[in-house]
Parts: C-alpha cells; sequence; structure tokens
C-alpha cells in the first residue's frame, strides 16, 4: 500500500488531500510505501514503511516475482542518524518454515489506527 503525506514533528503525517492544511502551509509531501513483512531475528510480524525510491524498486521485484509474500529483503541504514538512507538488497533464498505460521498484519487498520493515535485528520476515502 501506498500513501502520501508530510514528515512534521519527527513523524509521517497522511495528506489529506484537497484543502490539507500541511500543504497549504507548505510542507513538503512525500509518498510512502507500507508493506506488512517479518523481521528475521525477532520472528514478529510487522510493518515496513519506505520512501518513494525504495517502494518502487521492491514494487518491480514484486511484478517479477509475481508475489511480496515469501520475498525475502535485506535492509541496511548507512548510519545510526534516524535520517540515515536505507539500502534495500532483494535475497532469492528460501523462508524458514516458522514463517508461514506468522499472522499477516493489516497494513490500512495499523496505518489509520497509527494516524488517530496521532491526531491526525484521515485521508478522504479512508475510513475504516
Amino acid at each position: 500500500m501506498w500513501y502520501s503525506g508530510h514528515y512534521v514533528s519527527g513523524r509521517m503525517a497522511p495528506c489529506t488531500g484537497e484543502g490539507c492544511e500541511l500543504c497549504s502551509e507548505g510542507v513538503g509531501g512525500q509518498v510512502r510505501y507500507v508493506f506488512a513483512c517479518a523481521e528475521v531475528s525477532t520472528k514478529r510480524a510487522g510493518l515496513l514503511e519506505v520512501g518513494r525510491a525504495n517502494g518502487q524498486l521492491i514494487r518491480s521485484w514484486i511484478a517479477r516475482r509475481g508475489e511480496f509474500k515469501g520475498m525475502v529483503l535485506e535492509l541496511a541504514k548507512h548510519s545510526h542518524s534516524r535520517s540515515s538512507r536505507t539500502e534495500v538488497v532483494y535475497i532469492d533464498e528460501v523462508l524458514p518454515p516458522w514463517y508461514l505460521a506468522l499472522e499477516v498484519p493489516n497494513v490500512k487498520r495499523a496505518l489509520l489506527m497509527t494516524w488517530k493515535k496521532a491526531g491526525y485528520k484521515l485521508p478522504k476515502g479512508m475510513a475504516e
């Protein structure tokens, strides 16, 4: 899933579309891609949110492979800074058996809950 948002106070706020207060204040917009995934070291399901370039790269791998489920990616930050660039690498390997038993998070629901908790207005057409 992808959405348009604005980086405000250290986190992404959704763009509400026409009449967006953040757009009118001149806060720059970004496209963000969000994927349900599993983290190998903790063996837990969660969400991966990346910027436009990495999101499009992952989508191109999905298009070639046919599906996202079962894809193995390695993520690396270039420094300890939160704003450091993230590099994503596709690894062609078979998943361990524990992966198939994980419950897949609902990406849309998780985003909506996060935005509501932060007090953001929801984008048009994104109600639960």
